[in-house]
Parts: C-alpha cells; sequence; structure tokens
C-alpha cells in the first residue's frame, strides 16, 4: 500500500505555469519523498523571456529513510509572436530530444566502450518529466558551477577543456552513425538548423551590422564595410550546407552555455548545456563559434593554432577507444581545407550575435516588446575593442 504523502507548497510555487507544477509533484515522487515542501524562484531577467522563463525549484523533505533535498533547474517555454526568425516551439521540443533521448544513447555508448566518467563527454541530468514546453535538469549551480563572466576573453585552461569535450561530442555523433546507421539516418541527419532565412532575419542582421560596422573606425569602415556585409550574407549558406563532413552540432556552443567547476580555484570539470539551436552540420563551425565567442585578438594570436590542433587531435584520440580511425573519417587534410573555407563564420557572427553577449546586465534586448530590425539595446564598450581585433584579423588573414 502506498504511504500517504504529505506536501507544502510555497506561495511562490503559485507562480509556476499548472503543467509545470504537476510535473515538479511527479519529480517528488519519483525521487521517494514522503513529506517535502517545494519553493520556487524566478531567475529570468528583463527582456530574457524570449528563450524561455528561467526557474530554481527545491524540493525539500523526508524519504523513508532520511532527509533529502533535491534541486532542479527549469527552462520554460514562452512563445513570442515578435520572433520570426525560428520557432521557439521547434526549439524546445529539440532541446527535449537531445535531453530525454540522445543523451542516453550518447551516455550507453560510452558505457559500452568503458570509458571512465572523467573522460566522457558529460551533460547535466535531465528528469524523465523533462518535456517540449519544459526543460526540466538538475540544478548544477546549487553543486558549484558557474559560467564565466560573458563579456571577459575566457582563460586558457578553460578554452582547452571546452575544445576537448567539444571534440568528443563530434566523436559520439561519429561513433553513433557507425554503430547505429539507422537511428543516426532517422533522428540526428534529419535535424535541420532552425533559422528562418526570409524578410525578419535579413531585417535582424541588417540593423545589427550597422551597429557593428560603426564601431570601427572610419577609414577600416570605408574600406571593408561592403565587404564584411558580403561576407555575412553567406551565414545561410553556411548554416544549411550539409553536403560535406558532418556531425551532431551544437549550435550554440558558447562559454555562457558552458558550466564550470573549479576546486581551490582550479578549472576541474565543465558540463554543456543548452542545446536548443543543435542540428546537423558542419562540427568545425562549431569550434569557430566557439573561439570567436569568446576570445580577443590577443589570444587568438598565441593560441588560435593549438587550440585547432588539439581539437582534432581530441577527435583522434577519443575515436580509438571505438576502434575507429578519425583519418579515415575525416581526414586532417580535408580538416584543414574545411577550417580554412570557413573561418569567416567568426567575423559572421560577431556582427550579430556577439553584441547580445555584451549587452549591458539587467539591460537585455527586450524581443517581447520590438521587432528584430528595429532591436535597440546599450551594449557594453568592451565590445568595440573585441569586434574590431576580429575584423583587423581577417584583414590580416586575407579575407577582407
Amino acid at each position: 500500500m502506498e504511504e500517504k504523502r504529505h506536501t507544502q507548497m510555497d506561495e511562490s510555487v503559485d507562480t509556476l505555469p499548472q503543467d509545470l507544477q504537476k510535473n515538479i509533484e511527479s519529480i517528488a515522487r519519483s525521487e521517494g519523498f514522503v513529506t517535502y515542501k517545494i519553493t520556487s524562484k524566478n531567475l529570468s531577467t528583463k527582456g530574457g523571456s524570449y528563450m524561455g522563463i528561467l526557474y530554481e525549484v527545491d524540493i525539500k523533505g523526508k524519504t523513508k529513510d532520511e532527509e533529502k533535498e533535491t534541486n532542479i533547474f527549469v527552462k520554460n517555454i514562452v512563445t513570442n509572436e515578435n520572433m520570426k526568425i525560428y520557432s521557439v516551439t521547434d526549439v524546445f521540443a529539440k532541446e527535449a530530444f537531445v535531453y530525454t533521448e540522445l543523451s542516453k544513447i550518447f551516455t550507453e555508448i560510452q558505457e559500452e566502450a568503458n570509458i571512465p566518467n572523467e573522460e566522457r563527454f558529460l551533460m547535466a541530468k535531465c528528469y524523465e518529466e523533462c518535456n517540449p514546453k519544459s526543460i526540466i535538469l538538475e540544478n548544477l549551480g546549487r553543486r558549484g558551477f558557474k559560467v564565466y563572466d560573458r563579456m571577459e576573453t575566457i582563460p586558457l585552461d578553460y578554452a582547452k577543456m571546452c575544445v576537448q569535450q567539444l571534440g568528443k561530442l563530434h566523436c559520439l555523433s561519429m561513433v553513433l552513425r557507425e554503430k547505429r546507421p539507422d537511428y543516426f539516418n532517422k533522428q540526428i541527419v534529419t535535424m535541420k538548423q532552425p533559422f528562418n532565412f526570409e524578410e525578419d532575419w535579413y531585417g535582424y542582421v541588417e540593423n545589427m551590422y550597422n551597429y557593428s560596422v560603426n564601431c570601427l573606425d572610419p577609414d577600416v569602415k570605408d574600406r571593408v564595410g561592403q565587404k564584411i556585409k558580403d561576407k555575412v550574407n553567406d551565414y545561410p549558406k553556411y548554416m544549411n550546407d550539409t553536403s560535406g563532413f558532418c556531425t551532431f552540432c551544437h549550435g550554440d556552443y558558447k562559454h555562457n552555455n558552458i558550466m564550470v567547476k573549479e576546486y581551490d580555484g582550479k578549472l576541474k570539470e565543465i558540463v554543456t548545456i543548452d542545446f536548443q539551436i543543435s542540428h546537423y552540420g558542419c562540427p568545425i563551425l562549431d569550434f569557430l563559434y566557439f573561439i570567436f565567442n569568446g576570445t580577443d585578438q590577443e589570444f587568438r594570436k598565441a593560441h588560435l593554432l593549438s587550440l585547432k590542433d588539439l581539437y582534432y587531435g581530441t577527435m583522434e584520440k577519443f575515436l580509438e577507444n571505438f576502434g575507429m580511425d578519425i583519418s579515415k573519417i575525416f581526414p586532417r587534410i580535408e580538416f584543414e581545407r574545411v577550417y580554412k573555407e570557413k573561418l569567416d563564420f567568426g567575423l559572421m557572427i560577431n556582427v550579430f550575435y556577439v553584441p547580445f553577449l555584451f549587452a549591458v546586465a539587467d539591460e537585455a534586448p527586450d524581443v517581447a516588446n520590438e521587432t528584430l530590425s528595429t532591436l535597440s539595446f546599450n551594449v557594453d564598450s568592451r565590445f568595440t575593442p573585441r569586434f574590431r581585433g576580429v575584423v583587423d584579423d581577417f584583414i590580416q588573414w586575407g579575407y577582407l
């Protein structure tokens, strides 16, 4: 006979959507709570609701044997008529699929190969109640994880660990293609990038382009402004191209989507989060996206090439665990060719994505009330030298 459960709801829980409240109750039951209290806290900041409302939810109480606390993080869907460059419904459904299904397969693949936990690609724990309306995960922040400052240049030790994790993620896609080809072709190859490259997209890009190029010195703007615009217009082609070597891609692999844990001031563990933009595409774009979201010109001059080598070397070593040879799957000469061909992807994202990373605290873009083609927001002054350094790199590298 099931033991009677006693539930106490904090007033804050009343602010949770009804379906989410039911999901939290279900988690409490599956976690073995007999008596418990549920509290919640809204984490959303001004203008942040275009990708969902964020909550911390805590369940505290007793099981049959002990006192217990379960800490949960929730990203709950919010529909937004102004968000027309992609479907919010579709990206939530995609992320739910990654957490509830694909993450389990990645775990199985790594367990079958007896890969030690500390050498695996890691993801946050997902609760069974996770669904296309509510992404429900373990609250890593309560375990001491954090994200680094979005405006600061990333530390080298962190960059190395992130590049290694990215290489392992892409390898798992290669292994999945090899070990479970039917599943791969049905579930991964069919994952399209989420953007709608139509009128709203081009209005958004034009708006952000005008802001970004105005950060340049006038003479540089005059010399390369049009060339930058021409490069940016290639973004849809890069995102849609699946003609070459492709894998499952994260799509938004940047430092505020990678949680870190430190011990005695030293980086020890990282976990990748936020898979809403994941798709089947060129894996090198993930690498470039990470580099050009989080580094300045000085960092790239010192470390870009070595991190590229580390990324490829990680894939080579990780695939050996599965008896696979990277040179037969993605030969180094082809890797280098694609890298050179796609390198200007880093310029593109600095025009229309990176300014969002530099939005002044508590003044995030308010896409709930503005169209993307007219969107305006305060950008920290540190964006200007960052963008100028990116443009100077691509001038020196011969792309502009």
